[in-house]
């Protein structure tokens, strides 16, 4: 049970906009934006940008689930581990390159490209001190990544750090993430 009280039937606006959205993309309202719609600005910007994270853009979407599992899985979250899980092997990852990301196996996996490789890098360094990432981080997103592509990944790690301590905080769980086809 959920340490907050959680909203099914919104009556703010900006609520029930954002459960529009929330159930246009992912075929429901997902229990963290009922926890958050006690707080309808926090519950309108953090579920108009998981929708926008949670599909195609600079990045892959396939790709970016990899990254949130690694986000999560970096500071120690469990909020929404395991439907990520299942959504990175619907978007066509491997369980291969899934189980890559335990520990640091995605460091030498033969199914993992430079460039994952650095945004790895970059979660891992993200998840211990975001202050201290390096040139050298830097310099080899930079020889595979472009800006706005680095600044949709940074977002996603940073959002999902958040959205990972926040989910488990509050004691929500989410199961199922898409209840729709993606």
């Amino acid at each position: 049970m959920p340490a907050v009280a959680t909203i099914d039937s919104p009556t703010d606006e900006k609520v029930q906009e954002a459960f529009s959205a929330a159930e246009e993309h992912f075929g429901h309202v997902p229990n963290l934006v009922k926890a958050l719609a006690t707080n309808p600005d926090m519950c309108s910007s953090i579920t108009h940008f998981v929708v926008q994270a949670l599909q195609e853009g600079r990045v892959s979407w396939a790709f970016k689930e990899l990254v949130i599992l690694k986000t999560l899985r970096s500071v120690g979250a469990y909020y929404s581990y395991g439907a990520h899980e299942g959504l990175a092997a619907e978007l066509g990852n491997s369980t291969d390159k899934i189980g890559d990301l335990n520990n640091s196996l995605w460091e030498t996996s033969p199914h993992y490209s430079e460039a994952e490789r650095a945004v790895m890098r970059l979660v891992t360094q993200i998840g211990i001190d975001a202050n201290a990432v390096h040139d050298d981080i830097w310099n080899a997103l930079r020889e595979h990544w472009d800006n706005g592509q680095l600044l949709e990944l940074t977002s996603l790690i940073t959002t999902f750090i958040n959205i990972g301590r926040v989910g488990d905080t509050l004691g929500v769980s989410e199961p199922k993430l898409f209840t729709r086809a993606v």
